[in-house]
């Protein structure tokens, strides 16, 4: 499918206050990302869970995110390499792509309406910008992430609607 710019974010309905006394495998504290993903990850493991929140679903800083599904981490995988060796810099690398692709499946398996749009485009303003972009995606290559392609500056408008760039990269 196409890349294209996904729309601002819905606030979660206000859920009910907790009532009485409540009986569960589990306890989950928090439904942002990591509460309401570990919570379901429970449950489909046939685990009694509750999640408690203090506001709505996603209040927090889930709720306050760019909402991209983002391959890596503050450091890029070389940094990582150098840093913890190269057998830990692979396994990060797979569970950076493992993410993403739990994220997908849940989408699709629980009808999740949160305007998914599959794909990002990262835009490089100069030559250098390009160069490093090119390094990026050789690097995750050797790291068996497949989906990215370079986007010459004759097809940025195709993403974009602007001609400032000098190019970019897509991430599938």
């Amino acid at each position: 499918p196409p890349v294209r710019a996904a729309r601002p974010g819905r606030a979660a309905p206000p859920r009910p206050a907790l009532q009485g006394d409540v009986e569960t495998d589990i306890c989950v504290i928090g439904a942002g990302f990591t509460g309401t993903s570990a919570a379901l990850e429970l449950s489909e493991r046939g685990y009694s869970v509750v999640v408690l929140e203090a506001e709505r679903i996603g209040f927090g800083a889930s709720g306050r995110n760019g909402g991209q599904i983002v391959n890596g981490y503050s450091r890029d995988l070389q940094t990582i390499a150098g840093r913890y060796g190269k057998d830990k810099a692979l396994k990060l690398a797979a569970m950076s792509l493992e993410g993403g692709e739990i994220i997908r499946s849940r989408v699709a398996k629980y009808s999740i309406g949160c305007d998914l749009v599959h794909g990002g485009f990262f835009a490089a303003f100069t030559d250098k910008q390009i160069r490093e972009m090119e390094a990026h995606k050789a690097h995750w290559e050797k790291h068996g992430h497949t989906g990215l392609e370079m986007v010459s500056k004759a097809e940025v408008s195709k993403y974009v609607k602007t001609d400032r760039y000098a190019g970019g990269m897509i991430d599938k």
